[in-house]
């Protein structure tokens, strides 16, 4: 789960991630999002509202098992809703959460 983490990292310092759930919603709505990502302890309310949002702009909607507290470390702010808005990273966190769901498994 590092490497996903620090693909965020990276998304951020591109400028190709949106924090917030009503930037993640913009972004969805304008097109320019390729998935969003939810904290595991984000809100019940806050995880349904997003997934309407996502289904309707139909956009791609991850829960990796990262907390809000790992994902601030890994892009500097403060987040429970990310939009990447990149093909290229969106897909690339795709499968790096993937990856890291299945090495956990094994364990």
């Amino acid at each position: 789960m590092n490497r996903a983490l620090s693909a965020l990292g990276l998304a951020r310092r591109a400028g190709k991630l949106n924090w917030g759930f009503d930037t993640a919603v913009e972004a969805m709505r304008s097109g320019a999002c390729g998935v969003v990502i939810l904290a595991a302890d984000l809100s019940d309310k806050t995880k349904k509202n997003v997934r309407f949002e996502a289904e309707k702009y139909h956009v791609s909607v991850l829960e990796p098992a990262f907390t809000m507290e790992e994902i601030s470390a890994a892009i500097g702010k403060k987040a429970g809703v990310l939009a990447v808005c990149d093909r290229g990273f969106a897909e690339k966190l795709k499968q790096l959460i993937a990856d890291g769901e299945r090495e956990e498994m094994r364990i």
